[in-house]
């Protein structure tokens, strides 16, 4: 199974990320803003995860993760900063980011973060599936 991740960071910044996930067998949809993540994501395709920017030029990472909470296809979402700003991570984890990525992006940091989220989500996805439903 390939995963997909949607990418919401402005193309003049998605370089580094892009290189390190092309090292992985994961299918990478880039969205430039808040309206394209929008649009992708209440179309027909599924992500199993969100790189979001912390800074989106029309909207707001926390805008994001409501309509990622919202949907009912939930994925995890992870906010990329260019500042390790700990404020900003906590809040993030707070609203229910799973976590934080800095610039400039280690490979090897990446890719585990991302492994754990997706095998949190992974995890998530059995346990919905494994519940029985109230009548």
């Amino acid at each position: 199974m390939v995963t997909k991740i949607l990418l919401v960071v402005p193309a003049h910044r998605r370089s580094g990320l892009l290189e390190i996930l092309d090292e992985k067998d994961l299918r990478v949809f880039p969205a430039a803003d808040f309206l394209e993540a929008q649009r992708r994501l209440t179309g027909p395709d599924s992500y199993d995860l969100v790189l979001s920017d912390a800074e989106l030029p029309d909207g707001s990472w926390r805008d994001l993760l409501q309509l990622i909470l919202e949907s009912e296809r939930a994925c995890e979402m992870i906010v990329c900063s260019r500042v390790g700003d700990e404020q900003l991570w906590a809040e993030a984890l707070q609203c229910g980011v799973y976590d934080l990525l800095v610039e400039p992006y280690e490979g090897q940091e990446v890719l585990r973060i991302i492994q754990s989220a997706l095998d949190s989500q992974y995890m998530r996805r059995f346990t919905q599936m494994a519940t029985p439903r109230a009548s």
